[in-house]
């Protein structure tokens, strides 16, 4: 869904969200997610940020690592480009540490963020692991990206369970390996890898030998032969800390040519070189958790480096974090990062869950297997507007729904009457828990009081909407969400035969509607308005039929006493089989003789 919107919507200027000039500099150390992020964002609230960078362009994994097939190098190019664009400067090429040393840049600039990533990789102290064709994932997937042609025979062997390891197997396959076996410790329900790369290595023809781990790489004639492999019994201790342990005697040998290790990464901290910064567990620099700082004031550091491995949404984040604090520092403020509040949204009840209709996921489309295995071009094709407006449309709007004001709430029960789901508990007050609802809407249009609020639907938006659809259409069509799901040719009806001067403003529900919305459609100038419901056996919110069908009931008899007809407003609930599309253009065709 975030790629269909990064490749449909225009993308924002960043100038134009750019403060005032503070007169600071920083100097960022390292252009992969987390330092390109936290630059951007210092450049944002105004400060100068130069990036240094010992890569020849910025990126870090995105750029070396990563395979052209997940990440396009197109896609990454742009958005570099957007952060230079809003006045980020970046110089590649130039290594901290020899180059320039830390010790300059504290001189130099007010504050120096440490953003080098971890670029160093674990060996192996077992037999035969000290042969030239034993390779490590960074240095063999940067020279595949590089377009380096790496002489790997026609057997290739990668021991790690994550998914730079999916990476590499997959990478291999598409450098003409004929034979891609992954292997790692961990059973296949508990690999690190996402389940998503798995299933892809899987399909693209790698074998995948969970519960093992290497014991020797067997040697014949200077050639690497195989690697012999021991069944894993138990990978945790009694005490819990990973210490695997070997079932006696179980050993088989994978035949193989070329083994590749991707069992973790470690910080390469030659750059830390004439600075007198603190390094901690596994050499990651020494961190305040609470300020973000190193050891030396006035220096800072994100990423993978300050946090230990993890994903790139992770460094991104990390950035986000860390420009936030430096802000502060730069303005002459020294707090503790307070953590944002989050609002905990438990499991969905057993109950909710049985009655809530399902919607299977859509299968991203892709290319064929046998044109992708040779090819480093994107295999995911990307969701078609239909598509992602089904997968949208699919979220159960989790923390977004009813809620309660007490000073309002006079406990009538009518929310607890009309509720599908029996989510209102009601006692002097009323109150619904957030996991029960599903922000159908019903009961904030129903309640008497106008107590009830839902998260997912403003109020005031409709209205606003509203003035501005019906001024400029002739028919104001309020469609559910579920007919969303099952019409997706409903969002364009604006290019629909019949409906070109047809706008919609979509609810959660048609239950969801109220009384004044229809009438200030009309009294905004809409010369009609209908309401679409989901067809039966579709509705994703069971019983919503009874409060639409009250709410157009008593909107037909104002207009009627109005002196308009109520045939001007339409209710389609479509039967199993009926287009609501075709059914709300016979409605248009018919309103002249209603209006008449």
């Amino acid at each position: 869904l975030k790629r269909f919107v990064v490749e449909m919507v225009d993308r924002p200027v960043p100038g134009l969200f750019r403060a005032a000039d503070t007169g600071k500099k920083v100097a960022v150390v390292g252009a992969g997610p987390a330092g390109l992020t936290v630059a951007y964002d210092l450049v944002r609230l105004g400060h100068r940020a130069v990036v240094f960078d010992r890569l020849p362009a910025p990126g870090g994994h995105f750029l070396t690592s990563l395979p052209a097939y997940s990440l396009p190098r197109e896609a990454l190019r742009r958005d570099v480009e957007e952060i230079v664009a809003a006045g980020v400067e970046i110089h590649a090429g130039v290594e901290v540490g020899r180059g320039i040393m830390i010790g300059r840049l504290q001189k130099e600039y007010d504050a120096v963020i440490i953003s080098a990533g971890l670029w160093a990789e674990r060996g192996l102290p077992l037999p035969g692991f000290d042969h030239p064709r034993v390779l490590t994932a960074l240095p063999f997937l940067k020279a595949a990206n590089a377009g380096v042609k790496l002489e790997l025979g026609n057997r290739v062997i990668v021991i790690g369970g994550g998914d730079v390891a999916m990476d590499v197997a997959r990478t291999a396959l598409r450098l003409g390996v004929a034979d891609v076996g992954v292997v790692c410790l961990e059973p296949g329900d508990r690999m690190p890898a996402h389940a998503w790369e798995v299933e892809g290595a899987l399909a693209e023809g790698v074998k995948i030998f969970p519960g093992f781990g290497p014991a020797e790489i067997l040697v014949e004639g200077g050639s690497i032969a195989g690697l012999v492999v021991r069944k894993v019994n138990t990978l945790f201790d009694q005490d819990g800390r990973f210490n695997p342990s070997f079932v006696p005697g179980v050993v088989e040998t994978i035949p193989g040519d070329t083994v590749v290790l991707a069992i973790g990464r470690s910080p390469d901290n030659s750059f830390l070189a004439g600075s007198d910064l603190e390094t901690g567990a596994g050499g990651c620099l020494a961190l305040d958790r609470q300020l973000l700082t190193t050891s030396i004031e006035g220096i800072f550091a994100c990423g993978e480096l300050a946090e230990g491995p993890g994903s790139a949404i992770a460094a991104v984040a990390s950035g986000h974090r860390v420009a936030v604090v430096v802000d502060r520092y730069l303005k002459g403020v020294k707090t503790a990062l307070q953590e944002q509040e989050t609002l905990v949204v438990g499991p969905l009840p057993a109950g909710v869950a049985e009655i809530t209709p399902r919607y299977e996921r859509c299968r991203m489309p892709a290319l064929p297997l046998g044109e992708r295995k040779n090819s480093f071009m994107p295999y995911e094709l990307g969701l078609d507007e239909p598509s992602a407006l089904y997968e949208a449309g699919r979220c159960l709007s989790c923390g977004q729904g009813a809620m309660v004001a007490d000073e309002k709430c006079v406990a009538c029960l009518t929310c607890r009457r009309v509720c599908p789901y029996g989510a209102p508990v009601v006692k002097e007050r009323a109150g619904i828990p957030l996991e029960s609802c599903l922000a159908c809407g019903i009961c904030a249009a129903s309640c008497p009081a106008g107590a009830i609020t839902i998260g997912v639907l403003d109020e005031g938006v409709v209205l606003s909407k509203l003035l501005t659809l019906s001024l400029s259409a002739d028919v104001v069509i309020f469609a559910c969400r579920g007919t969303y799901i099952g019409y997706p040719g409903l969002v364009g009806a604006g290019k629909v035969p019949g409906l070109a001067r047809a706008r919609v403003v979509q609810v959660p529900t048609a239950g969801a509607v109220r009384l004044e919305w229809l009438l200030k459609a009309f009294e905004n100038g809409a010369a009609g308005v209908a309401v679409v419901a989901c067809g039966n056996g579709r509705c994703r919110y069971a019983g919503d039929a009874t409060p639409a069908d009250g709410v157009i009931s008593r909107a037909r008899g104002i207009l009627s006493g109005a002196g308009i007809s109520p045939d001007r407003l339409y209710y389609c609930r479509p039967e199993e089989g009926e287009d609501p599309v075709a059914l709300l253009a016979g409605f248009v065709k018919e309103l002249p003789q209603a209006i008449s």
